[in-house]
């Protein structure tokens, strides 16, 4: 569902130069919006692409937050910073937007907030077993950004809550650059089965082409029938296991096929990681090979049988449409270093 008027919207992206935030930000400028691209550290004085204006927006600094949602109609809360902050920036954010009579808001939280729960997941289910510090903050953003939206003094608000799944391409620090990393020095593989589960990919064009077209929804919400709050799980179209993804990537940066390093040589490799980790922390010489082994943490991840639907999102037409192969070919993989 993708409405453009005659006339350009406008609206703050807060984390503008993020990795989701810049692709936000440039799909929303092509899509028909004025974008105050705001940052925490003072705009640069290079000249922006038309559409895209750098604004200070430290969410720490009320009266600097106040002044970058000042007279716009949408803030695409896409920053990401300390976690133990985010929760008081989402409400300061949410003051200034209150006091600015913003009507629209697009929040950015996870698929972490279904926590350890495996099945198929939908947006109604609570989260399931252990949730880690990034995963409570969400969700406690999540009910801040709720009780907003629904505010009986407001009825005009419309809130669309987004929880992506694994957002890959240019510029993924962890998902693309640093696996990357890790393929090249040798400390990546095939898991077998500890790494078979889906891998819910989504490629970042498509969480930018989503929230352009979402946002204009949005901002005609009470016209469309939207309630106050919609909540989407984002995941691509292609759910390929955790190896096959693997595998994928090192065929397109060159590497030699990955080795097989499932049971007890990924357990092995897993007690030199610690090793390794601690004494280069120390300032020892250490394996770098060793120290970029999978953690346990990543390995419940890639064993976890969990599919999130994309009913709902695809019900609205806002579901993300690029495959594995087009993701790759779209990504702009960082120069292996041997």
């Amino acid at each position: 569902m993708t409405l453009y008027p005659d006339t350009r919207r406008s609206a703050l992206v807060t984390g503008a130069t993020g990795f989701i935030g810049s692709v936000v930000t440039a799909s929303m400028a092509a899509g028909g919006y004025t974008v105050r691209a705001g940052t925490r550290r003072s705009p640069s004085s290079t000249v922006s692409p038309e559409g895209i204006v750098p604004t200070p927006c430290d969410l720490d600094d009320l009266a600097q937050t106040r002044g970058a949602v000042a007279d716009v109609e949408l803030v695409v809360h896409a920053a990401y910073g300390d976690e133990a902050a985010m929760v008081a920036q989402c409400r300061l954010l949410l003051q200034a937007m209150t006091e600015a009579n913003v009507p629209a808001l697009v929040y950015f939280s996870s698929i972490a907030v279904y926590g350890d729960r495996t099945g198929v997941i939908d947006e109604s289910m609570p989260p399931a077993g252990s949730l880690g510090a990034y995963a409570r903050a969400k969700i406690e953003c999540e009910t801040l950004v709720g009780a907003w939206a629904r505010d009986p003094a407001h009825p005009q608000r419309r809130v669309l809550i987004l929880r992506p799944g694994i957002v890959y391409g240019t510029g993924s620090r962890f998902w693309t650059d640093k696996l990357v990393e890790r393929i090249a020095a040798g400390a990546w593989g095939n898991f077998g089965r500890a790494a078979d589960g889906p891998a819910p990919l989504v490629h970042v064009d498509d969480i930018g082409a989503l929230v352009a077209g979402a946002g204009h929804a949005l901002l005609a919400g009470q016209s469309l029938g939207w309630p106050a709050l919609t909540v989407l799980n984002v995941v691509g179209p292609e759910t390929p296991t955790w190896n096959v993804y693997f595998s994928a990537v090192a065929q397109r940066i060159g590497a030699q096929r990955l080795p097989s390093l499932g049971g007890m040589r990924l357990g092995f490799r897993q007690f030199l990681a610690v090793a390794a980790k601690i004494g280069r922390r120390l300032g020892l010489a250490g394996s770098k090979r060793a120290a970029l082994a999978p953690t346990r943490a990543e390995m419940a991840i890639f064993g976890r049988d969990a599919v999130y639907s994309t009913q709902a999102a695809a019900n609205l037409g806002l579901e993300a449409r690029i495959g594995l192969d087009e993701g790759l070919a779209r990504t702009l993989f960082p120069q292996p270093k041997l």
